[in-house]
C-alpha cells in the first residue's frame, strides 16, 4: 500500500461537495431532489463576458501570462478598489486560479507549523483544511445565532491573547451565514487588532457585491487604513459574475506578501488561464445594473425563503444581509432533546424522506445550524423548504 503524506490525512474532503455529489447521484437514479447544497450562482455568466473570453481565444490569447496574472487585470482591480476608498498598487494584486487558491497560497507564505489562526465559527469549510496544510492550527471561536454570527470585540481580544496567534480570518459577507460585518463593527474588531500588532489579517469578501444593504459591503481596509500593512484581502469573479466554472480569484495585500504568494504560485500552477484574464477585464467594466438585477433576485429570494424556514416549529432563521445562504437553528432537533443524535444524522434523514439536500452546521464548526443556499428559483425555494417542515411535522406526529 502506498504511504499517503501526514499532512493530507489532516485534511477531511469538501462536505459541502459530498452533499452535492451524493443529491446529484440520487438525481441521477430518477429521485426528485432539491438540492441547498452548493454555493453556486443559478444565472449564466454575463453574455458580454462570454463574449469577451470568446475574443480573446480568437484573437490567440491562448499562451502563458505572467504567473501573478495580465498586468492589465491587475491594474484593473487595483482601479475597481480605488473606487471603494482603496489606495491599492498593480503590484498589489495576484490572480490566482479561483479564490481557494488566493487563500491557499497566503497560508503557504504566511503561516509556519505551529502557529495559530483564529476563525469565527461558522466557518466557510476550506479555512482549518488549508491551515491544516500550512501546518498551522485553526482555532475556532463559537459565534452565537442571537448576535447574527459575528465575532465580538470581546470575544476577539480574548482570542488573539495567545502568544502562538499568528493570524485572524473574517469573511464578509459570511460563507455559510451571510451575516456581513458593518463600518462601526469593524472598527471595533480594527480598535482590537491595533493592540496585536504582530496578528496578520486575511479578509474574505468573495461576496462583497451580493450585499443588500448597499452596493458593496463594507471593506475592512477602507475603514481601518492603518491596518493595511497586515490585511490580505480575497476576492473573485464566480459569484458576483457568476463565473464559478471560469476559476478566476484574487488577492490584494502588502506588496511583499503578494510577490512571495506569486513565487509560490509560478511553481504550482503558473498563471490562471489567459483567455479568463481577459474576460474578466469585461466583467469590471460591465454596467452596475447587471449586478444590481442579480442582487435583487437574490434579495426577494432570501426573503421567501427566511419566511419559510421561521414557519417551522422549532426552527429559527437570522435574515442574512449578505451572499445567498441562510444559516438556520435546527439545534430543536438534535442531542438529548431531540430526534436526531447529531446534524449529520438529520440532514440525511432530509435527504431520504424529504429528498432535500443541505449541509450540516457541524461541517462549519458549528453543529445544530444547517446551511441552505438559495441561489435557485422561488418555486424550487417553496417547495424545498415545504419538504423540510412536512418531514420534521411526520415526526411528531409518530
Amino acid at each position: 500500500m502506498i504511504r499517503l503524506s501526514k499532512r493530507i490525512e489532516r485534511v477531511e474532503p469538501s462536505p459541502t461537495l459530498a452533499i452535492s455529489a451524493r443529491a446529484k447521484a440520487m438525481k441521477a437514479r430518477g429521485i426528485d431532489i432539491i438540492s441547498f447544497g452548493a454555493g453556486e450562482p443559478d444565472f449564466e455568466t454575463p453574455e458580454e463576458v462570454v463574449e469577451a473570453g470568446k475574443a480573446a481565444m480568437d484573437a490567440g490569447k491562448t499562451r502563458y501570462t505572467p504567473a501573478s496574472g495580465i498586468p492589465e487585470l491587475r491594474a484593473a482591480v487595483a482601479d475597481d478598489y480605488e473606487r471603494r476608498g482603496r489606495n491599492v498598487d498593480p503590484d498589489q494584486v495576484i490572480m490566482t486560479v479561483g479564490g481557494k487558491q488566493a487563500l491557499y497560497n497566503a497560508t503557504q507564505v504566511l503561516f509556519d507549523p505551529g502557529d495559530e489562526v483564529v476563525i469565527p465559527a461558522p466557518y466557510w469549510v476550506s479555512y482549518p483544511a488549508q491551515l491544516h496544510l500550512a501546518g498551522a492550527i485553526p482555532k475556532a471561536i463559537t459565534t452565537d445565532v442571537s448576535e447574527d454570527y459575528k465575532l465580538r470585540p470581546q470575544a476577539l481580544r480574548q482570542a488573539l491573547s495567545g502568544s502562538s496567534v499568528r493570524g485572524l480570518i473574517l469573511c464578509s459577507p459570511s460563507n455559510p451565514t451571510g451575516s456581513t460585518y458593518s463600518e462601526e463593527e469593524l472598527q471595533e474588531l480594527a480598535a482590537v487588532l491595533r493592540d496585536f500588532p504582530d496578528v496578520l489579517v486575511l479578509y474574505d469578501a468573495m461576496y462583497d457585491r451580493i450585499y443588500y444593504d448597499g452596493e458593496v459591503a463594507p471593506d475592512l481596509v477602507a475603514v481601518a487604513p492603518s491596518l493595511a500593512g497586515r490585511v490580505l484581502t480575497f476576492n473573485g469573479f464566480s459569484k458576483t459574475y457568476s463565473m464559478t466554472g471560469w476559476r478566476l480569484g484574487y488577492a490584494i495585500g502588502p506588496s511583499e506578501v503578494i510577490a512571495a504568494m506569486g513565487i509560490l504560485q509560478s511553481q504550482s500552477t503558473s498563471n490562471a488561464t489567459s483567455f479568463v484574464q481577459y474576460a474578466a477585464l469585461e466583467a469590471l467594466a460591465l454596467d452596475d445594473s447587471v449586478i444590481a438585477e442579480r442582487r435583487d433576485a437574490f434579495r426577494g429570494r432570501r426573503d421567501l425563503i427566511v419566511a419559510a424556514l421561521c414557519a417551522i416549529d422549532g426552527v429559527s432563521c437570522p435574515t442574512p444581509s449578505g451572499a445567498f445562504y441562510v444559516f438556520p437553528d435546527f439545534s430543536s432537533f438534535v442531542g438529548e432533546d431531540g430526534q436526531f443524535e447529531d446534524d449529520l444524522e438529520l440532514t440525511k434523514y432530509l435527504l431520504d424522506e424529504a429528498e432535500v439536500a443541505v449541509v450540516p452546521g457541524s461541517a462549519f464548526g458549528s453543529p445544530g445550524g444547517l446551511r441552505l443556499s438559495y441561489a435557485m428559483d422561488s418555486k424550487t425555494i417553496t417547495e424545498g423548504v415545504e419538504r423540510i417542515k412536512i418531514s420534521l411535522n411526520a415526526l411528531t406526529d409518530q
